[in-house]
């Protein structure tokens, strides 16, 4: 889903974040930047361990007391988050900012029923009694299509399935009707059928309320099917950035080449799906440089010892932009690189 780029003020903007864990060597998020407008879908994509986690916690307040922000700004809906006091973000959030975790059950109060759940968010953020909260409950599950709502608002966690607790998951984050929904893998537990029935759901519903999403993900399957932009994490950096046809149809980091050739296909296969040689640097061993240098086919001295800057590529001024010295990388190289296959 690709909609025409917007140029009206970002919902949200982050400048420059860095965040490090006590006696890290490293930093797990190390300058990220990027904004997303009312409405629009960002979809933060990378491999397990990048900071895409990382990131939807810092946005939502959640930092563990292990982590400090060292730098940064992120601005949201005329809120500077950072300075925000824990009883003002705890305001904000779950009214203007939702998250839909990555495992239901594990966000899910065993001990309370569905209703008593979603009307315990109603009745936080908002001037109404029980039956008020439980009429909202009911009205919410209706419209995330979960079966015979007046019987399931009852219900408890353990007694629905993995669909419905995710469907559950998207009614509490939705009830207050946020300005910014962060959904972290929310359909990586659930089988094809059900992924895409939630995806749908998602669409479906984002649509109805205007609500911007940032999606934290490792399909680019799912960023195909829903997003509008897309920010490609690696090592705590975002190393591209664009619109869903402009890193489809051009990718110019090494990294996301890479990514892009690790996807199956349905198409007829030739030969054995490319994998990335290597591994993500430990924290005691992040390159001084491009952190995905020791990976890079196209690495040079440059890369060793430079930190490339994210550089606009396109016409719009911050559309697709790369954080590569040797991009546009067919204006520099004949792009077959070596890869690694899998056995």
């Amino acid at each position: 889903m690709d909609r025409p780029a917007t140029r009206a003020t970002p919902l949200l903007t982050i400048e420059t974040l860095q965040v490090q864990f006590r006696g890290s060597p490293s930093r797990v998020l190390d300058g990220i930047s990027f904004s997303l407008a009312a409405g629009e879908t960002l979809a933060l994509v990378g491999e397990s361990g990048c900071g895409k986690s990382v990131t939807s916690l810092a946005l939502m307040g959640l930092l563990p007391s292990a982590a400090q922000v060292l730098q940064g700004n992120i601005q949201f809906d005329g809120h500077a988050l950072l300075q925000l006091s824990e009883r003002q973000y705890a305001d904000l959030r779950g009214q203007d900012i939702a998250m839909i975790f990555q495992e239901p059950m594990t966000s899910l109060n065993p001990a309370l029923t569905l209703g008593e759940q979603i009307a315990e968010a109603v009745m936080r953020h908002q001037r109404v009694d029980k039956n008020q909260a439980l009429a909202q409950a009911l009205a919410i599950l209706q419209q995330v299509q979960i079966p015979a709502p007046e019987l399931r608002i009852n219900a408890y966690p353990h007694q629905l399935s993995g669909g419905m607790r995710q469907r559950v998951m998207i009614a509490m984050a939705l009830v207050n009707q946020p300005k910014l929904l962060i959904a972290d893998e929310p359909t990586t537990a659930l089988d094809v059928t059900i992924q895409a029935q939630i995806l749908a759901l998602l669409s479906r519903m984002q649509q109805h309320s205007g609500t911007a999403m940032l999606l934290i993900t490792h399909d680019l399957g799912v960023v195909a099917e829903v997003a509008d932009r897309v920010a490609v994490m690696y090592a705590g950096q975002i190393v591209e950035q664009g619109t869903v046809s402009e890193l489809f149809n051009d990718p110019q980091h090494p990294y996301t080449i890479g990514l892009m050739g690790s996807m199956p296909s349905l198409a007829s296969r030739q030969g054995k799906l490319a994998t990335i040689p290597g591994a993500l640097p430990l924290p005691a061993d992040m390159p001084a440089g491009c952190r995905f240098a020791t990976r890079c086919p196209f690495a040079d001295h440059r890369c060793d010892q430079q930190r490339p800057p994210l550089t606009a590529l396109g016409v719009l001024p911050g559309s697709h932009q790369v954080a590569c010295f040797n991009a546009p990388l067919e204006q520099n190289f004949t792009l077959h690189p070596t890869v690694e296959t899998m056995p």
